[in-house]
């Protein structure tokens, strides 16, 4: 409970990671975060869309329940996420890098994930236009997290789209 408040202070601050070079599409103010909870390591995530926009995104961890980050209005149904861009990685396997594309409409497209062994496994949900950009964690540093920024707030009749990304890095010592 401790790390993950320190590590939330931490993303708060800006001080995780390397700051807003480690932002894969666009920083807004509209931004959640998932994090791990001591010794439940991130190792997958599933993006779901409602009415063409990336608007919900779980995080798993290993050994714990996924959480969720949402900016769609209205609730998210079982139809939707059996339609959901998912990318989960084998247990065991310790995230260092990720990379997304972007849409013409400048969402995230598509996100993957990559270990230290070089596999990767790709959540997609759009029709990417641009190059995937990839972020890595320092040496000895893995993935314990997202920061997901969306184009507008959550609520209200229109879903947010989740436009950019930042992993939260952290020593795994």
């Amino acid at each position: 409970m401790l790390k993950a408040l320190v590590l939330s202070l931490a993303v708060t601050f800006g001080v995780v990671g390397e700051g807003e070079e480690m932002v894969i599409g666009t920083s807004t103010d509209f931004h959640s975060s998932l994090i791990a909870l001591p010794g439940h390591d991130f190792h997958g995530l599933q993006i779901a869309v409602r009415r063409a926009r990336p608007c919900q995104v779980r995080a798993f961890f290993q050994g714990a329940p996924p959480r969720a980050a949402q900016f769609c209005a209205g609730r998210v149904t079982q139809r939707h996420v059996e339609e959901a861009g998912r990318a989960i990685l084998e247990d065991g396997a310790r995230v260092n890098g990720i990379a997304a594309c972007l849409t013409a409409r400048e969402r995230i497209g598509a996100v993957r994930l990559y270990t230290f062994s070089g596999e990767a496994v790709t959540a997609r949900v759009g029709e990417c236009v641009t190059e995937f950009r990839t972020v890595w964690c320092q040496r000895g540093w893995t993935v314990q997290g997202l920061q997901l920024y969306f184009d507008r707030p959550a609520g209200g009749l229109a879903h947010g789209g989740l436009v950019g990304l930042r992993p939260l890095c952290v020593d795994s010592a």
